[in-house]
C-alpha cells in the first residue's frame, strides 16, 4: 500500500458538494462558480445551495433570524458567554458555546445548519461588541456580525468573503468533520471537530499572521526590505501559495478588490500599498500567488474586526460546508479508518 504524507493526493471519499482547483484555478459549489455567486447571490443563498441545492436563501434567513434571537434572549447562555469571553481565545469560546447549546434535530437539515450558524455568529457579535437583532434583510448573516451603523458596502464585502469561505472540499477541518460524522456522531460534535481543527495555524490562522506582517511595516520601502530579509533567511511568508490551486486562488482577486474599495483613509491606503508590494515581491522572488488569506485578513481588518476574530469569521462562513459534508458522510454511512505505516522498532 502506497504511503502519502498528510494524505496528499489521496482520494479519501466521494462528494457532490464542491470541486476545488480544477485546471489549476476554480472553485465550484454544486457546479456553480463561487466567484460568480458573489456577484448575484448572498451568503444565505449559497448556504441553501450547499445544503439543499437551492439558490433561494429565504428559508435559511428565517431560520437564522429565529435562532439568533433565541440566543439573544437566552439568559443562561449569555451569562456563560459573559463569564468566559474575556478569559479564553474566541475559538475556544466558540467551542464552549457550541457544546453548550447541544444537539438539535430541527425541522430540516437547513434549520439545523442555521442554528449552528446563528450560535457561532452570535458569539462573534458579542465579542465584537456588535450584538443586535436589527438585521439587514438582504444580508442577514453579514449584518448580524457588524455594528448597526455599518455601511452597505462593508456588509456586502463581508457577505462576499463569507461566500468564499463557505466550502472548500476535503480540507483539514472538513475532513475532521467527516471523520467525526463517519462514526455516526451528531452534527454539533462534528462541527466542534471542525472548529478545533481550524484553530491550528497551518489551516485557519494564516490570515492573522498575514495582517500582523503587513501592519508591522510603516512604509512600502520598509516592507520591501523586510520581506527580502525574511526570504533570505528562508522564512515562510504566510498567505501565499496553495496546496490545491496551481495557477491562482480564484477567491483572492475578489477580496483584494474589496480591500481597495474600503481603503479610503491614509492609513488604510498605506496598508494596501504595503500589501501590494509584498504581493509583487512574492511573485518576482518566489513565483507564488496570494491565497484568500493574504488579502482576506486585510479585508477583515478594514471591516473593523480584531485580529483574534479572523479565524472565528472563517468559522462563520465554513459552517455551511462543514454541515453539508456532515450530512453527506452521514448518508454514505462509511467509517473512515485509514491504515498507518509503522516506523517503530521491530519485535523485541
Amino acid at each position: 500500500m502506497d504511503y502519502s504524507p498528510g494524505l496528499r493526493g489521496v482520494v479519501a471519499g466521494e462528494t457532490s458538494i464542491s470541486t476545488v482547483g480544477r485546471e489549476g484555478t476554480s472553485l465550484r459549489y454544486r457546479g456553480y462558480d463561487a466567484v460568480e455567486l458573489t456577484k448575484n447571490q448572498t451568503y444565505e443563498d449559497v448556504v441553501s445551495l450547499i445544503i439543499d441545492d437551492s439558490l433561494d436563501g429565504t428559508t435559511f434567513k428565517n431560520y437564522y433570524k429565529s435562532h439568533f434571537v433565541d440566543m439573544f434572549n437566552n439568559e443562561f447562555l449569555n451569562s456563560v458567554l459573559t463569564e468566559i469571553k474575556n478569559k479564553m481565545h474566541p475559538m475556544d469560546v466558540l467551542k464552549v458555546i457550541t457544546s453548550l447549546v447541544g444537539e438539535y434535530e430541527g425541522k430540516s437539515r437547513l434549520d439545523a445548519t442555521a442554528r449552528l450558524s446563528a450560535v457561532n455568529c452570535y458569539v462573534i457579535s458579542v465579542i465584537n461588541n456588535a450584538v443586535s437583532t436589527n438585521f439587514v434583510d438582504e444580508y442577514v448573516v453579514a449584518s448580524s456580525l457588524l455594528k448597526d451603523n455599518a455601511s452597505t458596502e462593508k456588509i456586502e464585502a463581508l457577505d462576499d468573503i463569507l461566500i468564499l469561505y463557505a466550502e472548500h472540499g476535503f480540507n483539514a477541518s472538513t475532513f475532521a468533520t467527516r471523520v467525526t460524522a463517519s462514526t455516526r456522531s451528531d452534527l454539533t460534535s462534528s462541527i466542534i471537530s471542525g472548529i478545533g481543527t481550524l484553530k491550528g495555524e497551518l489551516h485557519g490562522g494564516a490570515n492573522e499572521k498575514a495582517v500582523k506582517m503587513i501592519t508591522q511595516f510603516s512604509t512600502v520601502d520598509q516592507a520591501k526590505d523586510g520581506v527580502l530579509n525574511l526570504l533570505s533567511q528562508k522564512q515562510k511568508i504566510m498567505g501565499f501559495g496553495h496546496g490545491v490551486y496551481k495557477i491562482q486562488d480564484p477567491r483572492s482577486p475578489i477580496v483584494k478588490s474589496w480591500v481597495e474599495k474600503l481603503s479610503v483613509t491614509d492609513d488604510a491606503i498605506n496598508r494596501f500599498n504595503i500589501a501590494k508590494e509584498i504581493d509583487r515581491l512574492m511573485d518576482s522572488e518566489k513565483k507564488l500567488f496570494p491565497n484568500v488569506d493574504f488579502y482576506g485578513g486585510l479585508l477583515l481588518y478594514e471591516l473593523g474586526f480584531d485580529i483574534d476574530l479572523f479565524t472565528p469569521i472563517f468559522v462563520a462562513g465554513r459552517i455551511a460546508g462543514w454541515s453539508a459534508h456532515y450530512f453527506e458522510q452521514h448518508d454514505q454511512d462509511i467509517l473512515i479508518r485509514p491504515a498507518a505505516k509503522y516506523i517503530g522498532p521491530s519485535e523485541r
